[in-house]
């Protein structure tokens, strides 16, 4: 992939190493948190961290980073249960610029009969080893999630302007991990044909915030942050902000959300530096290299939203359809690498729910032999995990399939071989050479595939009965694919209140965190969590500085 197809935060591969400094004399302590403790600090921000004999230009009760619908739930809440604290939230672009304005705005809350269980946030977030995060900082989570419709409804909503109310126990063929006794999907939005500011959940918070709250929370925009104010006892008492140092009296709420524009951390964390994410370009991780420096410790590092294989055109500059709709084209043919094989479960997207396997026999409660691709994360040898897919893949199918294949409507075309979206040939063979890929290998993959639709079985990596279509009528086809994704949610360790802990569990005074910047799904995820978590960490966060 040509690095000027996409921005990246490019950083150097020490730099990468070290974050933003973390190194000792035994050698390079990477992104663990075990950072000295901080001793000066240098106004510009890129000075050691830590104690400052800054003059602070501005004061604020509470300093929220990030415009997001986490930091603006924190500023909310700062703002309407502060007893007159100020707070000042600054986001480093001219408007919120990552996963928030323009995710799906569904978040997770609870209804009239049911609350959110905790038991599903634990059975997600167990592994082989064990359950990955302690039960205080999941029931926290729970009971947020639980709040988290009625808050919204506090704010002027109404149940009338959400077009989406899904109660828990309603349709669980949704949940992502229906397998578990313990499984609920709920799902609430806004109408997204409704008028803004009532057509997406972040649009509504940005607006209360801006014209409810204006005199308790003060937004500023292209403010990046360059570093944390430390006092001689460790705790955060402001920020340098463009500039700017800023004083924050009861503490600082990072909302900076994931890593997923920066290739270099990809790669490092995830094995996948060519990842493209569906976000806007604001998330590069600067909050992490930041929190590094001042000792955080870190978790869920390789965890994101991804990845899949979807689908792009010719010169790798754009999608072909959106992030939620790539399985409805993988239907309809099947995914090769370089060497012209298939090497994963291929009918493969943002969420690919194999319910037709519910009724082939398969245990409902079995994981272990369900498939689908649940926000990238994929059944492997019987566990699901994330898999490191490679930088380039091709989707081939064939003429009987080229109406369902390809999306005409997103890509504005009625031509996309002419238009560069698609490879087309005759034969296999002529295909081949034009993918770049060996002959010999995808003439037999094909033979191979067109077998298993035969039999009725992916002897391979067990498609569901129902996407078993043969390649068989040419011309044939293939378009380029990369490995997709949504977001991250690796960073700083969060505690139940929502305090960044250092390398020794220890809060670091006067520092919190909400929303995808170290969220608290590090394993599995349900759908709608990370705006469910936003609001609902965001409040907890803005609460325990107010406090």
């Amino acid at each position: 992939m040509n690095n000027n197809k996409r921005e990246t935060n490019q950083i150097s591969r020490r730099s990468f190493l070290t974050m933003g400094g973390l190194a000792t004399m035994g050698g390079v302590m990477a992104l663990t948190g075990c950072a000295p403790k901080p001793k000066s600090n240098n106004p510009s921000g890129t000075g050691a961290a830590g104690v400052s004999d800054v003059e602070f230009a501005e004061e604020y009760d509470v300093v929220v980073i990030g415009a997001g619908i986490a930091g603006v739930s924190a500023a909310i809440t700062v703002a309407r249960e502060g007893n007159g604290a100020s707070c000042l939230l600054i986001e480093k672009e001219g408007t919120a610029a990552g996963c928030s304005p323009v995710c799906a705005g569904d978040f997770l809350g609870c209804d009239d009969e049911h609350e959110y269980p905790v038991q599903y946030l634990k059975d997600m977030a167990t592994t082989a080893t064990g359950q990955t995060i302690p039960d205080d900082v999941l029931e926290a989570f729970a009971t947020g999630i639980n709040e988290n419709l009625e808050w919204v409804l506090s704010l002027g909503a109404t149940m009338d302007m959400l077009d989406t109310k899904r109660t828990l126990m309603e349709d669980l063929d949704k949940a992502e991990y229906r397998e578990f006794a313990s499984a609920v999907a709920p799902e609430y939005s806004f109408d997204d044909k409704a008028q803004p500011p009532y057509n997406h959940l972040h649009n509504f918070l940005t607006h209360v915030c801006q014209n409810d709250y204006a005199e308790g929370v003060e937004m500023r925009f292209n403010s990046p942050l360059e570093d944390l104010v430390r006092d001689s006892d460790g705790r955060v008492i402001g920020v340098i902000a463009d500039g700017k140092a800023i004083k924050a009296n009861k503490g600082v709420v990072m909302c900076c959300g994931g890593y997923e524009h920066n290739e270099e951390f990809l790669e490092g964390f995830c094995g996948v530096g060519s990842a493209i994410s569906f976000a806007m370009t604001g998330n590069t991780g600067d909050g992490h290299k930041i929190c590094a420096r001042h000792g955080a410790d870190f978790w869920h590092m390789h965890n994101a939203a991804g990845f899949w294989m979807a689908g792009r055109n010719l010169e790798n500059t754009t999608f072909s359809n959106g992030a939620l709709t790539s399985h409805k084209f993988k239907n309809y043919g099947i995914t090769v690498g370089k060497n012209g094989r298939r090497f994963y479960m291929d009918w493969d997207g943002h969420k690919s729910l194999d319910v037709s396997n519910d009724t082939a026999g398969i245990p409902r409660n079995d994981l272990s032999r369900h498939v689908g691709s649940r926000h990238g994360v994929m059944q492997f040898g019987g566990e699901w995990n994330h898999l490191p897919m490679p930088s380039i893949g091709w989707f081939v199918f064939d003429n009987a399939n080229y109406e369902h294949a390809f999306d005409f409507e997103t890509a504005e075309t009625t031509d996309p071989v002419a238009d560069g979206w698609l490879y087309q040939a005759d034969t296999l063979e002529d295909l081949a050479a034009q993918m770049d890929v060996p002959a010999e290998e995808l003439v037999a993959t094909v033979a191979q595939w067109n077998e298993f639709c035969e039999r009725g079985v992916d002897m391979a990596f067990y498609r569901p009965a129902d996407t078993l279509t043969p390649i068989v009528t040419p011309p044939f086809y293939a378009q380029r694919c990369n490995p997709a994704m949504l977001n991250t949610d690796g960073g700083p360790k969060r505690a139940a209140d929502g305090a960044i802990l250092d390398c020794n569990g220890e809060k670091i005074p006067g520092l919190y965190a909400a929303g995808e910047f170290g969220s608290v799904w590090g394993y599995l995820y349900q759908g709608n969590g990370n705006v469910g978590e936003a609001m609902a960490f965001g409040r907890i966060s803005a609460r325990s500085c107010l406090a």
